[in-house]
């Protein structure tokens, strides 16, 4: 995961996609990005002409969701909110958001609607020592490289026994995975804490939060609930970085 193609990022015309569209707009402009709108057929006149000028305008043939997964074969990351037209109230995430982070290819941002858009303040990167998701670690490390934004890296140990340790196998996993990506300097942070504990206690001062996913049959539900109640508490972005791809 080099990040060397386009951004892109899904617009239904709700008020939510258009905050996802600013900070996409946002993110690709920092890491000299192109940026692909895509958006549902009968997107409104004015909506259209709003985004128009921060990239290009594609109109997805059908469905929303199918249409972003297969974007994601080529993007360096697919930008969505939480919610999009006609969401319920719950649950946190729409069915569009759902789909799209079982089918996608590659890295899925997730938009919540109480984010904002800063981008000088780091990456937080979660890292689980004992089976580090590469994709993951590739990406927030090219993000942050290319865009010039800190990196910070949490891993969640709740014994927390020895530090140094835990410090120095978290810097031989980065090394390893993404040495030629990694920037000049970063942080490694040992928290005592569940791992979506250790990631919101971050959250006020990230600009983007990078996770791990498995997959849905990957060591049951405890993966799952700790990144559901990350997405369900965070007020800002998560890039959600499948290891692994959903069709051959």
């Amino acid at each position: 995961m080099e990040c060397t193609d386009h951004v892109v990022v899904g617009v239904d015309g709700s008020p939510a996609s258009i905050a996802a569209a600013v900070w996409a707009q946002d993110i690709a402009r920092a890491g000299d990005w192109p940026l692909t709108i895509l958006h549902t057929p009968h997107l409104a006149t004015g909506i259209r002409t709003l985004v128009a000028d921060s990239g290009q305008l594609v109109a997805a043939p059908g469905m929303l969701a199918p249409a972003l997964a297969e974007a994601s074969r080529t993007a360096a990351m697919v930008v969505i909110p939480a919610r999009g037209a006609d969401a319920p109230i719950v649950p946190v995430m729409d069915a569009v958001a759902e789909d799209l982070l079982q089918e996608a290819h590659g890295p899925v941002v997730v938009i919540p609607a109480t984010t904002w858009n800063t981008f000088d303040r780091p990456i937080v990167l979660g890292l689980d020592l004992e089976e580090p998701g590469v994709p993951g670690i590739r990406f927030a490390a090219a993000v942050a490289r290319r865009a010039g934004m800190p990196l910070k890296v949490v891993v969640a140990d709740e014994r927390c026994e020895d530090i140094d340790e835990l410090r120095n196998r978290a810097v031989a996993i980065l090394t390893g995975a993404a040495a030629e990506l990694l920037p000049a300097s970063y942080d490694v942070m040992i928290s005592p804490h569940e791992p979506a504990d250790a990631l919101l206690a971050e959250a006020l001062e990230t600009s983007l939060t990078v996770v791990g996913s498995r997959g849905p049959n990957y060591r049951g539900q405890r993966e799952n609930s700790e990144s559901r109640r990350l997405l369900r508490l965070t007020s800002t972005p998560v890039a959600v970085v499948a290891d692994h791809d959903p069709t051959p």
